[in-house]
């Protein structure tokens, strides 16, 4: 009896073991989120939504999503959109805009790359619609805040009024893009990382150096030239003179969705 009482224990000590394992090596569920969507329109007669993503499902990444708020496509070159992802009021990651090469109903872009370590992270994205005569740019809402693959509430992104910046002694306004209500307002020396994860800012101008398209013929035109192509811009200290690094804007491509009757 002895003998059975101590080959029972032995079993239930394994299997009390085997559970512990097991529950130390059972994969988390991946954690991702979606900002509430965002309307705005009519812009050159079509109405407009969009959001921002965040996943950490197989790599960390922020995504940007345009789309039209209703059936039916809109035409090549209508929708524009790039992503930013952001760990706590830094910038991470940053596209180049994207745009569709052909009747679309939605359109999404996303970061590149694996995040900056371990922290909390935000997507918030900028969206770009036709109106005619060049593009009007329009911030998504934020999205969840992402943290070791636990959400915490939403943030808002819009309505609110800009902050108070402070200023260098250049009188360069510094602080994070994510306070920015508008994709024309922000800072001009926004929170961001070097490439090889030093705290910094990069100059709002040199971040948003884009070429402009006037028409949804040149916003292809341009989508097939930068494909692929990476920006490098400075990253300073907060003197906005004194370089410490690097930060690296990519052209991700974008996935589009269209809809047909």
């Amino acid at each position: 009896m002895a003998s059975v009482r101590r080959a029972h224990a032995r079993a239930g000590l394994i299997g009390l073991l085997a559970a512990g394992l097991l529950g130390a090596f059972t994969p988390q569920a991946a954690a991702a989120a979606y900002s509430p969507w965002g309307y705005y329109g009519p812009v050159k007669g079509y109405k407009y939504k969009n959001r921002a993503y965040i996943s950490d499902s197989s790599r960390l990444y922020a995504s940007t999503t345009a789309a039209r708020n209703g059936s039916g496509n809109v035409p090549a070159g209508y929708l524009g959109a790039l992503a930013r992802l952001y760990k706590g009021s830094k910038l991470c990651a940053s596209n180049g805009y994207s745009y569709t090469s052909g009747p679309a109903n939605s359109f999404s872009v996303p970061t590149l790359g694996k995040g900056c370590g371990a922290g909390t992270y935000h997507s918030y994205g900028v969206t770009k619609a036709y109106n005619g005569n060049g593009y009007n740019a329009v911030h998504t809402l934020k999205s969840p805040s992402l943290s070791h693959r636990s959400l915490a509430p939403a943030t808002p992104g819009r309505g609110a009024a800009e902050p108070a910046w402070p200023r260098n002694a250049k009188g360069e306004t510094y602080g994070s893009g994510l306070d920015a209500r508008t994709p024309d307002g922000g800072p001009d020396l926004i929170e961001a990382y070097t490439t090889d994860g030093k705290a910094g800012f990069v100059r709002r101008a040199e971040l948003e150096d884009e070429p402009a398209p006037a028409s949804p013929r040149e916003a292809i035109a341009l989508q097939s030239k930068r494909a692929g192509e990476d920006r490098r811009i400075a990253v300073y200290d907060r003197d906005g003179t004194t370089a410490i690094g690097t930060f690296v804007i990519t052209h991700a491509p974008g996935r589009a969705s269209a809809r047909h009757r």
